[in-house]
């Protein structure tokens, strides 16, 4: 990620912690990040999306501290309690910007961000679920929803009481603790082999209308070239010349739609469209959304 488009997102982070999501403009967004309002938008489309990036950015770095907390010297408990410290570290740090996104609702107006969340749902079980048979061996995989679902709902209870009344404790030690609860539970469920409340096929069936990240950059892309179709429409180029622009953006359209679309070949064809003023921020954009370098 480059220097400028981080500096919106950070920003961006405080603004909304702040002010609110809705009570906070582009203007204030550019202004705060000492940008114009142009490279705000040669960065993201809309404060949508800007959210859904900002969301993106929290959990790669999330994640990106929760691998760094592994010591493979360390027995699996101990992992474990590591990567929970460093989550409930995190979550209290970004609290107020949280806090202020799920109050406002936010993120059930946004199906993309929807969508984005659930599928680090759907990673935050994968991960439970290794993390709990290393720890406790194969015996407790029919249990492992029902353990995650009652871990996080000790986790967050702790997080909430914490948040709300502004309480200061260790946090090392409370992830011990918690996670020495969690041993209770599994030592329990095992010993009495009671019939699994919430099973993976059950939560596998909820996710089944979910749009994958790489889905959802392929149907932006989409939608912004078909946005460069209209503009093309009211250039006033040669037909030689608007015939070769309209195919450009027709092999990128077909490009782009491919599961796995060729970086060489999109960078190729944006550079087709050096030139044009009025597909310059839309060519930018592109780049950015495809992680491809513009020539």
């Amino acid at each position: 990620m480059n220097e400028k488009k981080e500096k919106i997102i950070t920003t961006a982070i405080d603004l909304f912690a702040e002010k609110g999501f809705h009570t906070t403009s582009i203007q204030e967004i550019s202004e705060k990040s000492n940008v114009s309002k142009g490279a705000f938008y040669l960065h993201f489309h809309s404060k949508d999306e800007l959210l859904l990036e900002i969301f993106k950015y929290y959990y790669e770095l999330m994640n990106t501290k929760i691998r760094e907390a592994v010591d493979p010297n360390l027995k699996p408990k101990d992992n474990f309690v590591r990567q929970v410290q460093v989550q409930i570290e995190e979550i209290m740090k970004h609290s107020s910007f949280i806090i202020t996104q799920l109050r406002e609702q936010a993120i059930t107006l946004n199906k993309d961000l929807f969508d984005f969340i659930r599928l680090k749902e759907i990673e935050m079980q994968k991960w439970y679920e290794d993390e709990l048979i290393a720890i406790y061996g194969p015996e407790v995989m029919p249990y492992v929803m029902d353990i995650m679902i009652m871990y996080e709902g000790i986790k967050s209870s702790y997080l909430q009481v914490l948040i709300r009344e502004q309480i200061t404790v260790d946090f090392k030690k409370l992830s011990e603790y918690t996670v020495n609860r969690l041993d209770t539970l599994v030592t329990q469920l095992l010993s009495e082999q009671e019939i699994p409340v919430v099973t993976k096929k059950m939560m596998k069936d909820t996710y089944s209308n979910i749009t994958s990240p790489q889905a959802q950059i392929r149907n932006e892309v989409t939608e912004d070239l078909v946005e460069m179709e209209k503009i093309l429409r009211e250039l006033s180029y040669s037909t030689s010349k608007m015939n070769e622009l309209q195919g450009v953006i027709d092999f990128l359209l077909a490009e782009v739609k491919k599961e796995e679309p060729k970086k060489f070949v999109i960078q190729g064809m944006l550079a087709n469209l050096k030139g044009i003023p009025e597909f310059d921020k839309h060519r930018k954009w592109i780049s950015q959304k495809l992680d491809v370098r513009l020539l």
